[in-house]
């Protein structure tokens, strides 16, 4: 178990600290690989990281060859306002990291089709494609509720969303609306390193919830048959191949 917890007052100082940290992740990633070669950053939607998305887009990048995808997406059309990657195209994409390349993950489709078909054709495609194979930095939300990413412990496809090696899978989940496209619980474990965007008291509660259990399965207080009923953000807190960097703003 590895969760390193940076608390901050406002969201901007937040959004600043995580702004340079992904810089310097993806600045490494192509000072490592081949010379033109292209380095790749997965992000969570929603309104929550704006203020991270506007302080990564002032970063002085080489945004030419840089790439930029979603950790999750709903099957909701482009331009939808609850597209991810419509979000992601308004608000980080501007100005000099304009020049990035957006990868979406709905595959293009006829407009009439099933929206749960969609999703899993999306995660198909998205299993296939290299491009999206071995992300440089990933930054995920984190949910009142203790789900990242979108993964919904109410979705019928949550037990195999937690136990399958494929990196992306569809889920429809119970409450939240829309299909998602979402990474899987092991392709997050499978990063080594997650920065994780947070904000106010109620998920902060879930933090340390989450740590207290995690701690308590460490130290053989508990079965650890318990996590199996933890939502997906204390399973990853308890596993002891990540190491989730929290940047949480106290307002």
């Amino acid at each position: 178990m590895a969760l390193q917890l940076t608390t901050f007052k406002i969201a901007e100082e937040a959004a600043l600290a995580l702004a340079l940290q992904v810089s310097e992740d993806l600045r490494m990633a192509l000072a490592s690989g081949p010379a033109g070669g292209r380095a790749l950053l997965l992000v969570s939607g929603g309104r929550s990281p704006l203020p991270f998305f506007a302080a990564l887009a002032q970063q002085p990048l080489p945004w030419e060859h840089i790439d930029v995808s979603l950790v999750d997406e709903r099957s909701v059309s482009s331009g939808d306002p609850d597209s991810n990657a419509t979000l992601v195209g308004k608000h980080l994409l501007t100005g000099a990291a304009a020049a990035a390349r957006l990868l979406p993950l709905m595959a293009v489709v006829a407009k009439a089709t099933d929206p749960w078909l969609w999703a899993r054709r999306s995660a198909q495609l998205a299993n296939a494609n290299p491009a999206l194979a071995r992300p440089a930095a990933i930054v995920l939300g984190l949910g009142a509720d203790g789900h990242t990413a979108s993964l919904f412990p109410d979705a019928p496809q949550w037990p195999e969303a937690a136990s399958t090696s494929r990196r992306y899978v569809a889920l429809q989940p119970g409450q939240a609306p829309h299909a998602r496209v979402s990474l899987s619980l092991r392709a997050l474990a499978a990063q080594r390193v997650c920065h994780v965007w947070s904000g106010g008291a109620a998920k902060l509660d879930v933090i340390m919830r989450a740590q207290a259990l995690a701690a308590a399965v460490a130290d053989g207080l508990i079965d650890a048959a318990v996590l199996d009923d933890a939502g997906p953000f204390a399973r990853l807190v308890a596993d002891p191949h990540i190491t989730l960097k929290v940047y949480h703003s106290q307002a």
